[in-house]
């Protein structure tokens, strides 16, 4: 079971630090630093998100209406540390608007992968 979880996780991070890059690229993002910078922020803001969320959902058994709030606000707690990280540590131009468009388009990425598995 813990090894599943630790994939699980382990996937979720590497898909996302992937599809922000990607995102990253198509925005103009540019430096090396900020690639890096990028990367880090996910580090810690990824695991933190799926942990409290699977334990929403699988240890408290949270119903759907109260896991999509739980979900948008654990969705905009990452979207705000992640730009204001952006905003003081790189050159991304509009950070903050970056890292919501970056994670919205991760997160769409996770539902549409989600349906197809």
């Amino acid at each position: 079971m813990t090894a599943e979880i630790l994939t699980a996780m382990g996937t979720a991070l590497l898909l996302t630090i992937l599809l922000e890059g990607l995102f990253g690229v198509i925005w103009g993002v540019r430096g090396g630093r900020d690639y890096l910078i990028m990367l880090l922020a996910n580090v810690l803001t990824n695991p933190l998100v799926n942990v409290i969320h699977s334990f929403c959902a699988y240890e408290l058994r949270f119903g759907r209406i109260i896991m999509l709030l739980i979900t948008f606000f654990l969705e905009a707690g990452a979207v705000t540390a992640e730009g204001f990280v952006y905003k003081s540590r790189t050159d991304i131009k509009k950070p903050i608007l970056f890292s919501l468009c970056a994670n919205g388009f991760s997160f769409l990425c996770g539902i549409i992968l989600n349906i197809l598995m």
